[in-house]
């Protein structure tokens, strides 16, 4: 999964620096600091986690088979 969050970096921070929003040099450390990308594939992974354990909930609601 890092290789996939490693790219997402790469393209946000493109687009965030061609807006503005940010400049090279923060850029360089979103893209190269390995920090950043363990911080994002922890919270990836926690988003996952709570959208299947809510997905689970709501078919075990309504009677779909889980």
């Amino acid at each position: 999964m890092t290789v996939y969050v490693r790219i997402l970096l790469y393209i946000v921070s493109g687009w965030m620096v061609s807006s503005g929003l940010i400049n090279e040099e923060v850029k360089r450390i979103i893209t190269t600091d390995p920090a950043v990308a363990d911080g994002v594939q922890a919270v990836l992974a926690g988003l996952l986690t709570t959208a299947t354990v809510y997905w689970w909930r709501l078919a075990r609601r309504f009677g779909w088979k889980t």
